[in-house]
């Protein structure tokens, strides 16, 4: 039987994917923004842009053209290709407690979670993304037509006091720490590494922890969901499942951290480029670090697409195996991710298999 949403795993065949759309890039310098992304604010050459951020149209216009190149690379194998909603104008985003310049909805990765045939909205952590949704929603449509099951976990209200602080206290965070806390879910879709049967869930604070603790329950006793601590947020700019038994790993990434039965799968160490990955800011900041170029796609066990200046990672993935196939992509760190990031995988060749 053919499925409409069928993807367990990060590796098996894809058939079928969502890519983002960047139609813009806005964000609000708020509560939920400083909290999300700490760890790069504090990047020396993040100093003095952020506030309001309205990028040239030289950065968008140039972000499509390499957009269009990767779709062209998907195309060329035979992968389906999709894409949200388009949007010319930035909505304001607006709950009864708080309003916010809607984000771009170039990240597909961290809005939602495909667990074999259900499509799980996960619950957003920056309000800007609040209601990314709402362009995926024919789509997501059509998939429930064709049989996917399609959910949406409980969403946090985005108080102040509902996010839990204590990681990035420990970072020297210097903003207001709310005194009566009470946390809710918090979770993106790209915090949990697919393994079959597997998810190893990246948890950095209570809000994540809530969030693993809903997944659990709610997918019940065919899966098993392993917490992990090795990241801020998303788990796939720190960890890649390459195939069964093959990781794509961070020098600083402590294998003692992850689950026993992963410590046993062979690693390949990702190797920082000694250049810089993005040079001309034009007043945007850094949302990701130097090391984007981790966050591959693999398109199955064998091909996998790089960014085209990895050189140093493509000899590595070949000497393992592989075969790299690079992409121009040269606004990753200010865009936030790469070509995992921007990628929602929705079909690919592999079933319900226990990998560990």
């Amino acid at each position: 039987m053919s499925y409409a949403v069928n993807s367990y795993d990060e590796w098996t065949a894809l058939r079928e994917v969502i890519v983002g759309t960047p139609y813009h890039l806005d964000y609000h310098l708020d509560t939920s923004f400083q909290l999300f992304f700490h760890e790069n604010i504090q990047d020396p050459s993040n100093q003095g842009v952020f506030g309001r951020i309205k990028p040239s149209n030289r950065l968008r216009d140039e972000c499509e053209e390499d957009l269009q190149a990767f779709i062209g690379i998907l195309q060329d194998r035979g992968i389906v290709v999709r894409r949200p909603e388009p949007v010319t104008t930035v909505p304001t985003v607006q709950t009864p407690y708080w309003t916010a310049p809607a984000g771009h909805a170039l990240m597909s990765r961290d809005p939602f979670l495909v667990i074999g045939e259900e499509i799980i909205e996960t619950s957003p952590q920056v309000r800007a993304r609040y209601f990314e949704g709402e362009m995926y929603k024919e789509l997501f449509t059509e998939y429930f037509e064709r049989g996917a099951r399609w959910t949406v976990a409980p969403r946090s209200r985005l108080l102040d006091r509902n996010f839990d602080h204590s990681y990035v206290e420990h970072l020297g965070y210097a903003g207001e720490i709310p005194q009566s806390p009470f946390y809710e879910i918090m979770f993106d879709g790209a915090q949990v590494m697919r393994l079959g049967t597997d998810l190893i869930f990246n948890v950095a604070n209570e809000n994540h922890a809530m969030g693993a603790r809903w997944l659990a329950r709610h997918l019940g006793p065919d899966y098993r969901v392993h917490t992990v601590r090795v990241a801020d947020n998303h788990i796939d700019g720190k960890i890649l499942p390459l195939r069964p038994g093959m990781l794509l790993i961070r020098d600083t990434v402590d294998l003692s951290a992850l689950p026993k039965e992963l410590r046993s799968w062979d690693v390949i160490r990702y190797e920082w480029l000694e250049r810089p990955v993005e040079v001309e800011q034009d007043g945007i900041p850094f949302l990701a670090s130097q090391s984007i170029g981790i966050n591959v796609l693999s398109l199955d066990e064998k091909h996998v697409v790089v960014q085209d200046m990895q050189i140093p990672l493509m000899r590595d993935l070949e000497r393992a195996g592989f075969t790299p196939i690079p992409c121009r992509w040269r606004h990753g760190r200010s865009l936030g991710g790469g070509f995992h990031c921007i990628t929602l995988d929705i079909n690919r060749e592999g079933g319900m298999e226990s990998y560990l």
